[in-house]
């Protein structure tokens, strides 16, 4: 039953991972980007962090290595594992406040976006990754609010 639990989250992992780089294929603005996948890091990383999301962070981050970059075999894995310790860190030693929120979404855009500004690092793409985390972030709290949110104890 645990190997079908890790086997379902794997593939929960890679499909959002496809889904993200197909909405990056069909999106109108090159830039600004929906990260559906980053969502799903940080709010693991956030709410349910546990051992039992390793092996999606590795084998998703595996098969972004395989087919879709030229990096070293393994480099995004450890790019997710390191996203998701760090966010699960920071989250926890913050406020729960929307503020500290913001700063752990923040930073956890800029380690998934790191190529980026390795390469060119200059205040416009600062500026870029600061609007992907916020546009991102609100995509959060509305995904957040509607798991949180329970129908059967509200009158209608």
């Amino acid at each position: 039953m645990n190997t079908l639990r890790q086997i379902s989250f794997i593939v929960l992992f890679i499909f959002i991972l496809i889904f993200e780089l197909l909405i990056g294929i069909i999106g109108e603005f090159p830039e600004l980007r929906i990260l559906p996948f980053l969502i799903l890091l940080f709010y693991i990383s956030s709410e349910k962090f546990s051992n039992s999301f390793v092996l999606a962070f590795f084998f998703s981050g595996i098969y972004y290595d395989l087919f879709y970059t030229s990096n070293y075999f393994g480099s995004t894995s450890a790019k997710f594992i390191l996203l998701g310790i760090i966010v699960n860190f920071i989250y926890n030693k913050i406020n729960q406040n929307i503020y500290g929120e913001f700063l752990a979404f923040f930073v956890a855009t800029i380690i998934y976006k790191i190529e980026s500004i390795v390469y060119s690092f200059t205040i416009y793409q600062l500026t870029i990754i600061f609007l992907i985390s916020v546009i991102n972030y609100f995509l959060f709290k509305l995904i957040n609010i509607t798991l949180k949110r329970d129908v059967f104890k509200k009158s209608i």
